[in-house]
């Protein structure tokens, strides 16, 4: 690749990291001048190595993808989500005395941001910048009860499912129904979905326009004794502290449902 390919690469990521929703390539285009046949190869060079993705919907959009994430860690350490999410996680965590993790929403996928462990660790939970399924991971139901129908659908319609285990939600209806009962409950559960003897609960983050950012999740030991709602009204709570410093403008008093 030539230095003006390099640098139109740049710009290109440059713009699709500025939109929100992501761009078309006539928006792309229209915004850099670059031939239209130019930017469709450079597109699809960077969704190749995941420095964007494509969303398919009435028309295709590209936003910013995973590897861009992986390559900015050490910069995304200071972004504001993660500074002011950080002593809620870190509290949550010892309060529960497990560990707490807050992640986003990467395609249809979610990427862990930042975690706190207890002192004592009982298993192996996932790292920073790892990638986890959303629809059986309590933070990513979490995420997805709070979308628009027109963000969920399109969402769902990719969703390639895997059995984790017997509990593993395995059809489009299943997960639907579990996300009602996330909305009325404020909070999103893995009841060893993902490994046999873990269970966690999660809860959505919001940012000043009222839309789902990200979520935060508690992971344990299953065991029949847990006090799950509790759980769930800590970790609401601790999200909509979070939420409020991210210019969240939604009501206080977060209470768990039944």
């Amino acid at each position: 690749m030539g230095t003006r390919s390099v640098v139109r690469a740049i710009d290109i990521l440059m713009l699709i990291s500025e939109s929100a929703d992501g761009l078309s390539l006539n928006e792309i285009v229209d915004a850099t001048d670059i031939p239209k046949t130019t930017a469709y190869e450079i597109l699809g060079m960077l969704q190749e190595k995941s420095m964007i993705q494509a969303v398919e919907s009435r028309v295709r959009r590209y936003q910013i993808g995973v590897q861009a994430f992986v390559i900015g860690n050490r910069y995304l350490q200071n972004m504001d989500l993660i500074k002011r999410a950080r002593p809620f996680v870190d509290e949550a965590s010892k309060k529960l005395d497990m560990t707490v993790f807050l992640a986003m929403l990467d395609g249809n996928q979610i990427i862990y941001l930042y975690k706190r462990e207890p002192e004592v660790v009982p298993f192996h939970t996932a790292s920073v910048s790892n990638r986890g399924d959303v629809y059986c991971s309590s933070l990513g139901k979490a995420i997805l009860s709070c979308l628009s129908e027109s963000e969920l659908n399109p969402l769902l319609d990719s969703l390639e499912y895997r059995r984790r285990t017997a509990r593993t939600l395995m059809t489009r209806t299943a997960l639907l129904e579990d996300l009602e009962r996330t909305r009325v409950r404020g909070y999103g559960l893995d009841d060893r979905e993902v490994l046999d003897f873990v269970m966690c609960v999660g809860a959505p983050v919001f940012d000043h326009r009222g839309r789902v950012i990200a979520g935060i999740s508690a992971a344990g030991l299953y065991d029949e004794s847990r006090n799950t709602e509790a759980e769930g009204r800590l970790l609401m709570n601790a999200a909509m502290s979070i939420s409020r410093l991210m210019g969240y403008p939604g009501n206080d008093g977060i209470q768990a449902g039944g």
